[in-house]
């Protein structure tokens, strides 16, 4: 069975004619005729029923057209996409992104941009906040997906925000808030936290938890630092104290799990996720990426 032989089968159905067909295609009508009977013979079954002033689609035929276009369709968008292979950009792209951001629809976005730029072999680093700073500045990555902290801090850089995410305690089924739809910050005061690592690096991120801690009282109860998401919610989830995490995070949760999430109110209590890069970054494919990612976001 040949691509030409299901084209010349798809034609001769839509034109109920073997020799309008045989002039389409600038062959004899007996081409046409004997590549329709190779086909027949191919499928085991007669697709057509025809004399010298009728031609049917049989049963099998009708069944066998959808198929058929389906092939032929799939075939010519193969052959476009190979031709246009060489006209697409190619390289490596290192994007970073924040721990627990693939619990989001990062991997749909990535995916449709490697699907439009098949050349390009993207690489990932996942990491904290502070550490995707630092290889961003050290150029080990192109792009950073990551929590924007304090602006000042990152004049070297060009950052856009993709979308922000309210903030949620995490406690325990049994904690004494976990009845409640909402919270306010302060009513948080007197319960250990589980902290997260803050990093050595000046981007904000120890000001910011630190201020918001301090909204609470001004010494809270450190139970534990915490290195990673998964890590904060197991120490939850052991009763070690409750968790401070953003939306994207939280909202994989299952719901018969062993800890909730509960919505503190205050428009303060959100966090800002963006794609940041340095503008001196000399990577043509950084451009690219930033559109497709940027679109897709909006």
């Amino acid at each position: 069975m040949r691509i030409k032989q299901l084209e010349y089968f798809i034609a001769v159905a839509e034109a109920r004619s073997f020799s309008k067909v045989a002039k389409e295609f600038f062959v004899s009508q007996a081409t046409v005729s004997n590549q329709i009977a190779a086909l027949e013979r191919a499928v085991g079954k007669q697709l057509f029923e025809r004399d010298n002033h009728h031609v049917e689609l049989t049963m099998a035929g009708a069944l066998f057209l959808d198929d058929a276009r389906a092939i032929v369709g799939r075939t010519a968008e193969a052959v476009r996409r190979a031709r246009a292979a060489d006209d697409m950009p190619e390289g490596e792209l290192k994007v970073g992104y924040i721990k627990g951001y693939e619990r989001t629809d990062l991997a749909d976005m990535l995916f449709g941009f490697h699907q439009g730029y098949p050349n390009v072999r993207l690489s990932f680093m996942r990491d904290n906040v502070s550490e995707l700073y630092d290889a961003l500045r050290r150029e080990d990555i192109d792009v950073c997906i990551n929590l924007l902290y304090n602006e000042y801090r990152m004049s070297d850089m060009q950052w856009q925000v993709l979308r922000s995410y309210p903030l949620h305690a995490v406690v325990p089924l049994d904690h004494p808030l976990a009845h409640r739809q909402s919270i306010r910050i302060e009513d948080l005061k007197g319960y250990p936290i589980v902290d997260v690592t803050r990093g050595a690096s000046g981007y904000g991120e120890s000001e910011a938890i630190a201020a918001t801690l301090a909204k609470i009282e001004e010494r809270p109860k450190i139970a534990y630092v915490s290195e990673d998401v998964e890590t904060s919610v197991l120490c939850v989830a052991a009763g070690l104290g409750y968790a401070m995490l953003p939306g994207y995070l939280t909202q994989t949760f299952p719901a018969n799990g062993k800890v909730v999430a509960i919505p503190i109110e205050g428009k303060s209590a959100a966090m800002t996720i963006a794609a940041a890069w340095l503008p001196q970054r000399k990577n043509d494919l950084l451009d690219v990426f930033l559109d497709e990612f940027l679109i897709t976001n909006d």
